[in-house]
């Protein structure tokens, strides 16, 4: 009689212990035939190495693990050493870029001081030439003007002073390495140009009442002309 077996049962498995290098693996399957009787069906399968194959894997696994955390750690050692040295090159070329502003700031200083000072002389001058036009005039009237020029001589030569202590702005060595370090000096040149501008300023004011009493003087000589005649 044709049997028709029915299998209903789950597989229950059992290792077997075998040689180094491979497993047994039972599986038994209960099942049953056309006639209501269970009988149980033993499934045998071999597996080769698998304790091996897995520790082989979980080995090779760690070794991958372990070379990629290194290459990892390597490339961000690397990449450290490169922001520190484009770190290092900016901090760098601002230092630079700072100290080239510095000396621009420093230049054009200098160059405003010695325009706005070589204008005021300008100007002084202008009042020497008109005082020296004047008292060549008065002399043409009959008048002394000996004591008028002394005093200009004086005026003539703290100009003259005045003169050199502007052009020493110009010459004061402006430092590429450390330009703030020459400010100072700038400042000091600056200083003593304004002083001698000043005292040259004062000699000239010194003039004007000599010269406004030879005015004087020939306005009365004059008078006294008119009325002799």
């Amino acid at each position: 009689m044709k049997k028709m077996i029915i299998m209903t049962a789950v597989f229950a498995i059992a290792f077997v212990a075998g040689n180094a290098y491979a497993e047994e693996i039972t599986i038994e399957a209960t099942a049953k035939t056309s006639d209501g009787k269970t009988i149980k069906v033993p499934i045998r399968a071999q597996v080769k190495e698998v304790r091996v194959e897995a520790k082989n894997s979980a080995s090779t696994t760690r070794a991958t693990v372990k070379e990629k955390r290194d290459d990892l750690k390597s490339e961000i050692e690397t990449r450290k050493q490169e922001l520190e040295t484009k770190r290092s090159d900016v901090k760098t070329e601002l230092k630079a870029e700072a100290k080239i502003k510095a000396g621009k700031s420093i230049a054009k200083t200098i160059e405003k001081s010695v325009e706005r000072l070589t204008k005021e002389l300008r100007r002084f001058r202008e009042i020497q030439a008109k005082i020296e036009t004047r008292l060549s005039k008065l002399e043409g009237q009959g008048a002394d003007a000996t004591e008028a020029r002394a005093v200009l001589a004086i005026a003539t030569t703290k100009l003259s002073a005045a003169e050199v202590s502007i052009k020493a702005i110009s010459n004061v060595k402006v430092s590429a390495e450390d330009p703030r370090s020459s400010l100072d000096a700038v400042k000091t040149a600056v200083r003593a140009a304004q002083d001698a501008l000043k005292e040259a300023h004062e000699s000239l004011s010194d003039v004007l009442p000599a010269m406004k009493g030879l005015e004087a003087s020939v306005r009365r000589s004059a008078t006294s002309t008119k009325a002799t005649n």
